[in-house]
């Protein structure tokens, strides 16, 4: 089965769309479709480290896998400290809320060892 939560994507339906897929242990899968312009502010909140930039941001930033096919977070564990360690102060009320989301799936996922996929729709 798979479980969809399009909440941070309605209302801009036809635009740049973001999804994190969470393979869940019972075979399910629980999809978050973003408007591509809520996820762009999160990931301007995460700076490269001292050699450059690393996991999610990583990808984002050099746009490979990302725009090519639905690609596996290849460590879950750096994903989520990156995001945990962004400044909220400068996001609006649903990407502080689309961010929590966000580390809720991450730290789940990494807890039962379940994989999360992104795919640029």
């Amino acid at each position: 089965m798979e479980i969809i939560n399009s909440k941070y994507y309605e209302g801009y339906e036809g635009e740049g769309e973001i999804q994190f897929i969470r393979h869940l242990t019972n075979g399910d899968k629980y999809v978050i479709r973003i408007w591509d312009g809520y996820f762009d502010e999160i990931m301007r909140g995460i700076q490269p480290e001292e050699n450059g930039w690393t996991g999610l941001a990583y990808y984002y930033n050099v746009e490979e896998p990302w725009w090519e096919k639905p690609w596996e977070i290849p460590d879950i564990a750096i994903v989520l400290k990156q995001l945990q360690e962004i400044k909220t102060e400068l996001l609006n009320v649903e990407e502080k809320e689309l961010l929590v989301g966000l580390c809720d799936i991450l730290s789940n996922s990494w807890r039962l060892n379940e994989s999360v996929w992104i795919a640029d729709e």
